[in-house]
């Protein structure tokens, strides 16, 4: 019974997802000329695109370095070849199967299949992916500090950076704090909707907690994440100059972080609506001449390389053993 229940909410979810995400689209694109971003996606310069999705994919080089330096702080041994296969499928998951398996769960057992426990399994692909956010959190916060522009367009830009930065400094007081304090002070905190927060947080102290005091592996691996939002930052402005959109590299060390956290958001498919609207938003926010088909040119070219990723993954999956 309640595991009928779980999906019949999880088939719930999916379709008010899928509902945002329609609902997204249309609103990007009911003042837009579909042909112009047609138009705009055949122009694009391929060898560009080429170099975009090749960046793209050694990024995932970069992620499978960072996910096998928490293995190891875990004694668990993996080589890069099979971490970053790892990484493959679960993109095929991600974005083609998002509703029942999710790239997260595969990754999870593939560390299990090699030969460590559940627990510890699960905790270093949690703490892989919340590395991965804290890196972005990193960048987008460090550059809204120095983007007067963007400050000018969102009043409650201050309370956002307030708001992370109090969570970067959570992050960084249960690496040098003793998490079992921190877990303590949190369940004593008594507040409405508190209780879905707290459990959120508690999950997060005992990944750190599967850790102990292996703090070098955690700096490596914060340092990993940094260097994979440049490759990603890199990947995107290549992407832009497929388009000629007259955006500098500089610009997108402030765009991409931000673009991605909201992406991040659970409340769309594949983030299909976010994306395109978040382009739109930023290039216009930061006055740049580029007219709405081109931005929504360049996050459905952003989003193809993805999803021929997500295919390779899936060929990946469909050959291993």
């Amino acid at each position: 019974m309640e595991k009928k229940l779980g999906t019949n909410k999880k088939f719930i979810l999916t379709i008010i997802k899928c509902g945002v995400s329609i609902v997204l689209l249309y609103w990007v694109l009911r003042k837009t000329n579909l042909p112009d971003i047609f138009l705009a996606v055949s122009s694009a310069k391929i060898p560009m695109l080429i170099a975009a999705f090749v960046i793209y994919l050694a990024s995932y080089y970069i992620r499978a370095n960072r996910w096998r330096v928490l293995l190891l702080a875990q004694n668990v041994k993996a080589t890069i070849p099979y971490l970053y296969k790892s990484y493959m499928v679960s993109i095929f998951f991600s974005n083609f199967l998002p509703s029942t398996i999710g790239g997260d769960a595969i990754r999870a057992y593939d560390a299990w299949r090699l030969g460590t426990s559940k627990s510890v399994a699960l905790a270093t692909v949690f703490l892989d992916r919340f590395l991965g956010l804290l890196g972005l959190m990193l960048f987008g916060l460090g550059a809204l500090f120095f983007s007067q522009t963007l400050i000018a367009q969102l009043p409650l830009l201050n309370l956002w950076v307030m708001l992370g930065s109090a969570g970067i400094m959570l992050v960084v007081s249960m690496i040098f704090i003793p998490s079992q304090k921190i877990s303590r002070v949190i369940s004593k905190i008594q507040l409405p909707f508190w209780k879905h927060i707290q459990n959120k947080l508690i999950n997060i102290i005992k990944a750190f907690l599967a850790f102990g005091n292996r703090k070098h592996a955690l700096g490596m691996s914060m340092g990993l994440s940094l260097m994979v939002q440049i490759s990603v930052i890199a990947h995107y402005y290549l992407i832009s100059k497929a388009l000629d959109l007259p955006v500098p590299l500089l610009s997108f060390f402030v765009i991409i972080p931000l673009v991605s956290l909201i992406m991040v958001l659970p409340v769309s498919i594949n983030a299909i609506g976010l994306r395109e609207n978040a382009f739109v938003f930023f290039f216009a926010a930061y006055g740049y001449n580029i007219a709405r088909s081109e931005a929504i040119a360049f996050a459905w070219l952003a989003y193809g390389i993805v999803i021929i990723q997500g295919l390779l993954g899936g060929i990946v999956y469909a050959l291993r053993k």
